[in-house]
């Protein structure tokens, strides 16, 4: 139902930024950078800010690699693409995440109940305050239990699906623990330093 209401299809960052910067001649190497989380300049992810294309902005936005100072700019764009790229980084700060949290747009907050760096106290908090919908969380390899509960015993059954998808996921490896032993992404477990 929810892909049926998007007839341009779901938001591509990768695909549509990589294509972007390919079309203004940017380096592949650069490009790579930049999507697999691996380390930028401070001059590049401010030419990357800065870009036309809300799929880069987005892009940077949720690199691992971009200090607080750099999230800073993302979080306070107009664009609330470009912002719920930022609710996706998992070096958010706790004001951060409460400015994310606060914010008018569903896909800023929504971003952030996927975002498997927050704790289950932090992620509860959204689901309470703004109630984005329990889809995100079930994208979320770290859902809390009490919304894993409410989702089995819903009869929504969008997020049981991906809330089994995503924990197919994880047996197959798609998604590794950090330091702290939290589930994310493979590239972000490499980014870790």
């Amino acid at each position: 139902m929810v892909g049926g209401c998007n007839i341009a299809g779901p938001a591509a960052p990768e695909k549509n930024g990589r294509l972007n910067l390919e079309r203004r001649g940017c380096a592949p190497e650069l490009i790579a950078r930049l999507i697999d989380g691996k380390a930028l300049t401070a001059v590049e992810v401010a030419e990357f800010q800065s870009s036309g294309s809300a799929d880069v902005r987005f892009l940077v936005a949720r690199h691992p690699g971009v200090s607080g100072e750099q999230l800073d700019v993302s979080i306070a764009s107009r664009d609330d693409f470009t912002r719920s790229g930022a609710a996706r980084n998992r070096n958010l700060s706790a004001g951060q995440i409460e400015r994310l949290t606060a914010d008018a747009s569903h896909t800023v907050y929504a971003g952030l109940a996927g975002n498997p760096a927050l704790s289950e106290e932090e992620l509860m908090r959204i689901r309470e305050r703004r109630d984005p919908g329990d889809l995100w969380f079930a994208l979320n390899p770290n859902c809390p239990e009490p919304v894993r509960k409410a989702i089995g015993a819903s009869e929504d059954a969008l997020a049981k699906h991906w809330l089994k998808t995503v924990d197919g996921w994880k047996r197959e490896g798609r998604y590794g623990k950090d330091r702290a032993g939290r589930w994310c992404e493979k590239f972000e477990v490499r980014s870790e330093k």
